[in-house]
């Protein structure tokens, strides 16, 4: 008897399991790999021109804010997407530009 091939639905986990590393590993995907941003406001600016990394669909911001993460203040955008309904954190590193 031969080796029996993966179920469909096996198959489909794996791929979502797949595309979530690739997601956390974008940037701004985990705190470790923070997008650098000058303002708060250029989170929501952002965020509007991001696809979701499952379904490609429209992602809907329903917060941002700041949180201390591993002693890092970070801004966290936390999205859901309007077509498959996953959510996902998008992580932003404010970097104020030098005064003269």
């Amino acid at each position: 008897m031969g080796a029996r091939k993966p179920s469909r639905r096996l198959a489909q986990r794996q791929h979502v399991r797949d595309l979530e590393r690739l997601a956390e590993l974008a940037p701004g995907g985990d705190p470790s790999r923070p997008i650098e941003i000058e303002t708060p406001p250029l989170v929501e600016v952002m965020v509007v021109a991001m696809r979701c990394p499952f379904c490609a669909g429209t992602l809907r911001l329903d917060e941002h804010a700041a949180e201390i993460i591993d002693g890092e203040r970070l801004r966290i955008a936390h999205l859901t997407c309007t077509s498959c309904g996953i959510p996902r954190a998008i992580y932003f590193r404010l970097n104020a530009p030098l005064l003269n």
